[in-house]
C-alpha cells in the first residue's frame, strides 16, 4: 500500500491503563489493527495478533509491539493448503 498507513504516534506516552492485561487483536498485522496493537502495548498490555496470511506484515507488527517492551505472539489464520 502506498503510502503506508501510520501505525504509531511517537508523541503518545501510555499511562499503564492495560498493565498486566492481554489483548487478542484480529487483523493486527496492518492498518487499524496494527495501530490498536501498538497503542495497547503502550498502555502495558501483552498482545496476540491474529492475521490471515501476511506473514511479513505480522512480523513488523510484532516488532512494533515488542519495541514498547511488551510480549507479542502472532497467529496465522491461513495455514496453507
Amino acid at each position: 500500500m502506498t503510502p503506508q498507513p501510520t501505525s504509531d504516534d511517537a508523541s503518545y506516552k501510555g499511562s499503564g491503563k492495560l498493565r498486566g492485561k492481554v489483548a487478542l487483536i484480529t487483523g493486527g498485522d496492518s492498518g487499524i489493527g496494527r495501530a490498536v496493537a501498538v497503542l495497547y502495548a503502550k498502555e502495558g498490555a501483552d498482545v496476540s495478533i491474529v492475521y490471515l496470511n501476511e506473514h511479513d506484515d505480522a512480523a513488523d507488527a510484532k516488532r512494533l509491539v515488542e519495541e514498547q517492551g511488551q510480549r507479542c505472539i502472532t497467529i496465522a489464520g491461513d495455514i496453507g493448503d
